[in-house]
């Protein structure tokens, strides 16, 4: 599930919209108002805002992960009389990039209390709204914690088993001179870590956002290959 999805979705349940507008009534907002205007009036308003969106998730059922963007609905004119709804409206506290609600989960890397954080097995939390539970939602969340576990290994140095070469693609060792080429498209020819995955047809990984933009064998064979040249030029 992307976030986009998710925008979507909320918007096609009119329930929603009929919470914004019955709040601006209660709260004696206007989005119509100039920005100035409308920005002085939420700085003044801003904790009977927060209160009331609070209020309307609980009467919706909707998880508080999506009030900040209940919360930038409110105070924005992205909806007509006819209607329409233009989601590019729809900005941060009327000021920032375009605002997109936040899913309903949350992932990370946890240890129990006395527990070794150096031991190699790691423990990954995901937290799911039961009520919006599907596939596409754990897939997100898994995604994302994903690269929380790399930056632990990364950090701690943690070298991968021999056999994870063959977990990965059935490709033996690293070939050095690979490695060396591609720390060099990284950072002479400043290649991205995907471009250099398809160069050499890796396979690719999906980022936070779902999207495959992310290759760990480029990056791995970047950081050996970074080291390598080091160590070359120390030896000179």
């Amino acid at each position: 599930m992307k976030t986009a999805t998710f925008e979507r979705a909320i918007h096609k349940w009119d329930k929603w919209y009929e919470s914004i507008e019955r709040s601006r009534a209660k709260l004696g907002y206007n989005p119509k108002w100039n920005r100035k205007e409308a920005i002085e009036w939420i700085e003044k308003h801003y904790s009977e805002i927060a209160e009331q969106a609070r209020a309307e998730l609980v009467r919706l059922q909707l998880p508080s992960t999506v009030q900040k963007y209940w919360e930038d609905c409110f105070y924005s004119d992205y909806r007509d009389s006819q209607g329409n709804i233009n989601l590019k409206k729809i900005l941060r506290c009327l000021s920032e990039p375009k605002s997109l609600p936040d899913l309903p989960c949350s992932w990370g890397l946890i240890w129990y209390d006395n527990e070794d954080v150096h031991n190699p097995w790691l423990r990954v939390e995901l937290k799911i709204d039961a009520r919006f539970a599907t596939k596409e939602l754990y897939d997100f969340a898994a995604t994302c914690a994903y690269p929380s576990i790399l930056t632990f290994i990364e950090g701690h140095k943690i070298k991968p088993h021999e056999i994870t070469e063959w977990l990965q693609g059935g490709r033996p060792t690293v070939d050095e001179q690979k490695a060396i080429e591609c720390a060099r498209l990284k950072y002479e020819e400043h290649l991205t870590y995907k471009e250099i995955g398809k160069l050499f047809s890796w396979p690719l990984q999906k980022d936070s956002y779902g999207d495959l933009n992310q290759c760990s064998t480029a990056r791995r064979y970047v950081k050996l290959g970074k080291e390598l040249l080091k160590r070359k030029n120390t030896n000179q």
